[in-house]
């Protein structure tokens, strides 16, 4: 297996007055603070570096603890659409290297977002509203889903998406029946992020395990990231997924005073 190499892409996006670049104030007036890092998926069959992937960092600003994105549910539509719309702000800054700008960009977006017409013709943003580097290189990944998603919908939004973009994906969320909602989709791809895990490395490989069962047949691609070692490569393999990424522990935030 190939190690996971540093992206090389840089972002001309620091710090402002002490803050991470986005900070937003919530509706229930919190402020949040919002970083990035990019991440490798790389092909357990050829062991190279298949796409790069965005990854946003939720922060509360005062107390410094993260907000996973499972956690989205909890925020308002109005918070939702800032996060989505700084992250694709991020993307249009990004600098990448002749060799990765090649490589496929992965963004995640939440459904609720992407359910809208705004949400999905904000997508251009990424691309400096160029819709064929859109078409030629973005896939969305879309968050937020679960069993009471309307399947009607869901369809209806991939397939806006997919004409839009050079692929949609979508993320699992552990549990059981984590797949149940994508059983009538067509997805190039299906994703379980290991940081929406709850417990130990046993539990990790568990969910890897008992996901990539439910998940077999539904997607081409079948993706673990947030892995933490790439111990867990093996197992991933195993269980039917197709890529991985691994992903340093989050850096603790200082609280704000």
């Amino acid at each position: 297996m190939s190690d996971v190499r540093e992206s090389g892409v840089e972002a001309s996006v620091g710090p402002s007055e002490g803050l991470p670049p986005w900070t937003f104030v919530t509706a229930e007036r919190r402020i949040l603070a919002l970083d990035y890092s990019i991440e490798e998926l790389v092909s357990l069959k050829h062991t190279a570096t298949a796409a790069l992937r965005i990854r946003p960092v939720v922060r509360h600003v005062k107390s410094g603890v993260i907000i996973p994105t499972w956690a989205y549910g909890r925020l308002a539509d109005s918070d939702v659409e800032s996060i989505d719309r700084a992250t694709l702000e991020f993307a249009g800054r990004l600098r990448p290297s002749d060799t990765e700008a090649k490589l496929p960009l992965v963004i995640p977006q939440s459904f609720r977002n992407l359910a809208g017409r705004r949400g999905r013709a904000g997508l251009v943003q990424a691309t400096h509203g160029s819709a064929e580097a859109l078409k030629t290189r973005v896939i969305v990944e879309m968050t937020e889903i679960g069993r009471g998603t309307p399947p009607g919908r869901l369809n209806e939004v991939t397939s806006l998406i997919g004409a839009m973009c050079k692929g949609v994906f979508a993320r699992l969320q552990p549990g059981r029946d984590a797949a149940a909602a994508f059983k009538d989709v067509r997805l190039q791809g299906l994703a379980l992020d290991a940081g929406d895990v709850v417990g130990a490395d046993s539990d990790v490989a568990a969910a890897l395990l008992e996901i990539g069962e439910q998940a077999q047949g539904l997607a081409p691609l079948l993706i673990a990231q947030g892995l933490h070692s790439d111990g867990f490569f093996a197992v991933a393999e195993v269980a039917g997924f197709t890529h991985v990424a691994l992903r340093g522990h989050d850096a603790p935030a200082d609280a704000a005073t």
